[in-house]
């Protein structure tokens, strides 16, 4: 088993900290839920990034309307990035995601376009991923004076990853989007959530834990036989012609088999998968960006790639 890095550990010891007092969160309303998880998050360092701006929307031709985050970086625009937040696609959002979106916009040159969108229990597997995928459509076709000719990047942690996956397999069958490139940070690709990284990291000092993933499952598609449709278990899926993929694996994750497991899929499907794994990182690592140097070269490596596919 690997020892944790000194600065995410310390990230990690924060979070218990501020939350020592919650109550579990399988026991509470949803949006309780939401609302403790994000004033957790909001004791976080927030470095400043004067130079980026931010506007917000609402797409409203989807079901129930998505709410969305513009962040425009001052200077030359290099590409596009949507972002889709992880949390067991029941909490988080735009606000508890605005700290790394700003500094993908702020270091990448990059527009970065946040989603909030339909989250579970009130909203089950595909809602989310009708909406995201409708969303991405309509927003290329709505901001084509701006975007123009610009790379357009799809991306995600955790959760995230999953619906950017699954979302680029959609976009890949149904729509005209073209995508340079999927970045996908400590994903979700298995339901079965049985494997060796599971039973080496599941505990609370690796920042989630076997139980945690299950509840999120349920959460996410209650009906246990409808968790290995491919749009989901993504491992199932077929993931031939996909765009280029940087997966950010974190060693020290319950998720970090199934990502592996997913990278390797899609280099044998004849994709261009590229994968690095940061020693000492749990998972959710990237969101001690502020305090800890092996989260920002994690954001600089996906950077520099998505420069070399833009």
């Amino acid at each position: 088993m690997s020892k944790i890095d000194p600065e995410i550990a310390a990230f990690r010891r924060h979070m218990a900290d501020v939350s020592r007092d919650f109550p579990p969160f399988g026991t509470l309303p949803p949006e309780t839920t939401r609302q403790l998880a994000a004033r957790a998050r909001a004791t976080l360092p927030n470095l400043p990034t004067p130079g980026v701006n931010t506007n917000e929307g609402q797409i409203e031709n989807v079901s129930p309307p998505m709410r969305y985050r513009i962040y425009r970086p001052a200077g030359e625009v290099t590409g596009v990035l949507f972002y889709l937040h992880g949390g067991g696609w029941t909490i988080f959002g735009v606000d508890t995601h605005d700290r790394l979106m700003r500094a993908y916009a702020d270091q990448g040159s990059i527009i970065v376009i946040g989603f909030d969108y339909a989250l579970a229990p009130e909203h089950v597997f595909p809602t989310a991923l009708h909406q995201i995928t409708a969303s991405i459509s309509t927003l290329v076709e709505d901001l084509s004076e701006e975007i123009g000719s610009l790379p357009v990047f799809l991306g995600g942690d955790s959760a995230g990853a999953n619906l950017s996956l699954a979302t680029a397999l959609v976009l890949r069958d149904t729509y005209s989007v073209r995508l340079n490139g999927l970045m996908l940070s400590y994903g979700v690709y298995d339901s079965r959530c049985e494997n060796a990284s599971f039973n080496a990291y599941s505990s609370p000092e690796y920042m989630l834990t076997h139980d945690e993933m299950i509840f999120f499952w349920k959460r996410y598609i209650p009906e246990a036989t409808s968790r290995t449709h491919p749009q989901a278990h993504l491992l199932a899926a077929d993931v031939h012609a996909l765009p280029p993929c940087f997966f950010t694996i974190a060693e020290c994750d319950v998720l970090a088999d199934e990502s592996h497991a997913m990278a390797h899929k899609l280099q044998e499907q004849g994709n261009d998968a590229t994968v690095r794994v940061y020693k000492g990182a749990t998972h959710s690592f990237l969101e001690a960006l502020d305090v800890a140097a092996l989260a920002r070269k994690a954001i600089a490596d996906q950077l520099e790639w998505i420069a070399s596919k833009s």
